[in-house]
């Protein structure tokens, strides 16, 4: 085998194992390093369901603002789904429409959404700079390695 074959088959295997990893990132609630909304509102042809993905820094405040958010579009928690891994976590959540004005919900959903992810991350970047002493001992596990 010459090298070019040799390395030929190197990229498709590392091709196809990051197509593993992200298929197995999808499956479970694995936190990715990237900041992510989505919005799927084709949740079992009801369209008072409404699927939500968030992945942002793991702050205090990400959940209060979530709550926040979601009541003020007339929304409930229905299912959660919720994972924390090295300093960020993956919310998956089913919600429920309480209002009557279902295009309203659905055009704020997302940017009010996008609204708490980058508060988070404007809070966690004003921290980093300051002397900001981690308070989980998650992270400090995380963090010391």
């Amino acid at each position: 085998m010459d090298k070019a074959a040799l390395l030929g088959s190197a990229i498709e295997q590392v091709k196809d194992l990051k197509r593993k990893a992200t298929e197995i990132g999808k499956a479970f609630a694995i936190p990715s390093e990237t900041d992510e909304v989505s919005v799927d509102y084709n949740v079992p042809e009801d369209k008072t369901f409404i699927r939500v993905s968030i992945c942002c820094d793991d702050r205090p405040e990400v959940f209060s603002e979530l709550i926040r958010v979601l009541k003020g579009l007339r929304l409930s928690i229905v299912e959660a789904e919720i994972s924390s891994v090295g300093g960020r976590t993956k919310s998956n959540l089913i919600l429920c429409n309480e209002s009557d004005n279902r295009e309203g919900v659905s055009s704020n959903l997302k940017q009010s959404l996008n609204v708490v992810v980058n508060k988070i991350n404007a809070l966690s970047s004003d921290e980093s700079k300051s002397n900001y002493r981690i308070r989980s001992k998650r992270q400090r596990l995380f963090l010391s390695s």
